[in-house]
This record gives structure tokens, C-alpha cells and sequence, in this order.
């Protein structure tokens, strides 16, 4: 499952605690993989089970205490095992519920298919935004990771995202002119 990988992926580069885990998820990961906060805590629960991650209490005076994950050797295992695996059957499949909705727009009015592409599109820049704001901070979240080379493996993963997002602007412009032309 990529989200047990992701973290495990995270918690490879450094120790982190579930917040740091979810904030480094929001900078990063959640362009191309979406996980909620108690999604986050619940994997981390199950590859605690799986002794793939281990965790530490820090006690604190001022604040209150921190569990910390680290991966284990058995998680840095799994986590090799599942980078190495070739199989794209997973990868392959592809769900997307704006397609869906176009797919049956013609039950709608097409100024209001329009309004749909238009917010899409809109919402497509916001995350361009985003990325761009944090494509900033990959430095700092490397010089806390002290491995070699993640920099250039994450400017693959974020030209991904660019390319992505401007496409799917592309393609709902391109949605947009065809439904004008449909009603002129």
C-alpha cells in the first residue's frame, strides 16, 4: 500500500514524530498521494504491528511528551522490497471523478459543465502555487535528512506535479473551447 510506504519512505530519511510525518506528507507527498491526518496515525498504528516501525516517548518538562518513530530494519526491508517491485498493476489503475462527471455531462446545462471545468482549473493553479512554495523548502527538508541525492529523485516527482497540473489545465481549456463551440 503506498501510504504505509510513504511513511515508511519518511521515516527512513530521519525520526520523526506523527505531526512531523504529517507535516512533511503536506509539503511534499500530497501532490501526488493524498492522506488525511488520521489515515496517517491509523498506518502508523498498523506498521507499529508489523514491527516495520518502532517508537520512543520523549518526555518533556514544558510540553507534553512526544512519541517518535523510527523504522526498523525489517520496515527498511519492506520498504526495498516494495521500491524494487516492478508490478504496475496498481499503478495502472486510475480513478478520477471529475471524468466521471464530464463523462455524464450531458444531463447538465453546459454553462454549468463550464462552471465545473472553470473551478477545476482554477483549483489546478492554486495547487501549481503550492508546489511552487514549497519547491523552496526541499533545502531545508535536505539538510535535515543528511542523505545524498533525495533532491534530485524529488525533482522528478515535483516536475511530475507541473506537468500534471498544467496539462489537466490544458485539457479543461481545451474542454472549455469545444463546449463554446458546441453552443455558438
Amino acid at each position: 500500500m503506498p501510504l504505509k510506504h510513504a511513511i515508511l519512505g519518511l521515516l527512513n530519511y530521519a525520526d520523526m514524530t506523527g505531526y512531523d510525518i504529517d507535516r512533511y506528507f503536506k509539503s511534499s507527498i500530497a501532490f501526488f498521494w493524498h492522506a488525511q491526518t488520521s489515515q496517517i496515525y491509523k498506518e502508523l498504528t498498523t506498521l507499529t504491528d508489523k514491527n516495520w516501525v518502532d517508537s520512543d516517548i520523549v518526555y518533556q518538562s514544558d510540553k507534553p511528551n512526544k512519541k517518535v518513530f523510527h523504522i526498523t530494519e525489517e520496515g527498511k526491508l519492506e520498504l526495498h522490497r516494495w521500491l524494487a517491485d516492478a508490478e504496475l498493476s496498481d499503478i495502472m489503475k486510475y480513478k478520477n471523478p471529475l471524468l466521471i462527471k464530464i463523462f455524464f455531462s450531458s444531463e447538465i446545462d453546459i454553462d454549468q459543465t463550464m462552471r465545473l471545468l472553470e473551478k477545476y482549473i482554477r483549483e489546478c493553479s492554486e495547487v501549481i502555487d503550492h508546489m511552487n512554495e514549497d519547491l523552496n523548502k526541499i533545502p531545508d527538508f535536505e539538510a535535515q535528512i543528511h542523505k545524498d541525492n533525495e533532491s534530485f529523485y524529488w525533482g522528478m516527482t515535483m516536475t511530475y506535479g507541473f506537468m500534471y497540473y498544467q496539462n489537466e489545465i490544458k485539457w479543461a481549456n481545451w474542454c472549455i473551447d469545444k463546449l463554446k463551440e458546441k453552443i455558438s
